[in-house]
């Protein structure tokens, strides 16, 4: 395991970013008041390794694979728990912390629930 955190609360604008972009917003429980709709908050852990292209992303009761990463998106992990989860299984990022993620469909979010890199 390279990541694992539980989901704090979920932002009133995260369905319909779902929706619109089939990307989800993360960061940890510490989100500026600003970013506090936008995304899904989680408690804080530390990322024991990089995640990588062919890696698993398990998403409440969902799975992934990942597909790319972006330039920045460890850093930020790292920093803020924060990252940006694309869904549409592309091999290219198109901003810096993206994770660009196959599976099925978009998943639902319940506090509580488990997000896990391996």
């Amino acid at each position: 395991m390279k990541y694992e955190v539980t989901v704090t609360g979920i932002g009133d604008f995260v369905l319909p970013f779902m929706q619109t972009r089939e990307s989800v917003i993360l960061f940890n429980k510490d989100v500026p008041y600003e970013y506090e709709n936008m995304v899904v908050s989680h408690t804080k852990a530390a990322l024991t390794e990089d995640v990588a292209v062919g890696d698993t992303l398990h998403l409440a009761d969902r799975s992934y694979t990942v597909t790319a990463v972006g330039d920045e998106a460890m850093k930020t992990l790292r920093e803020n728990g924060h990252c940006t989860i694309v869904f549409t299984g592309k091999d290219a990022v198109e901003q810096p912390g993206q994770i660009m993620v196959k599976g099925d469909g978009v998943p639902r979010f319940m506090v509580g629930d488990v997000i896990r890199f391996e």
